[in-house]
């Protein structure tokens, strides 16, 4: 088998893991977990310094750091990227024309833009996109 063959057999293996039924649970418990930690922000039950760390307990959410950030993305779709365009720069983008444009070099860190259809139900908290609980993306500066 040549190396086209292996790199094709690998990307349907992984496709076929990604649609399984252990994927879909995944998938449905992140988005679960991401509705509930929205409407305890929403309350004011939880803080900012709360959030993160309950945002962090998600197993199956995405976490990154980078500088001064440490943002973690719960119930991440197929189409959420984070990227950085330059050095000072981090972006999260939801691949609909939603997202967050992060100085991550500025002591503390902060949100320069927020682009698309973005709501921000607490200072370190960021709902991404038309969909409530998708892409629910926490900060920690």
């Amino acid at each position: 088998m040549n190396w086209k063959e292996q790199m094709h057999k690998a990307i349907e293996s992984i496709k076929g893991a990604a649609e399984s039924e252990r994927a879909r649970r995944i998938a449905d418990q992140a988005k679960a977990t991401a509705k509930k930690l929205l409407d305890k922000v929403r309350t004011g039950a939880v803080g900012a310094a709360e959030t993160f760390v309950e945002a962090n307990r998600d197993p199956s959410a995405l976490q990154v750091k980078y500088l001064n950030v440490q943002l973690t993305v719960l119930s991440p779709s197929a189409g959420i990227s984070v990227n950085h365009p330059d050095t000072a720069t981090l972006v999260v983008d939801d691949g609909d024309g939603n997202g967050l444009v992060i100085n991550a070099a500025a002591d503390p860190a902060f949100v320069v833009e927020q682009i698309g259809s973005v709501a921000q139900p607490s200072g370190n908290t960021f709902d991404l996109g038309a969909e409530e609980g998708v892409n629910v993306v926490v900060t920690r500066f």
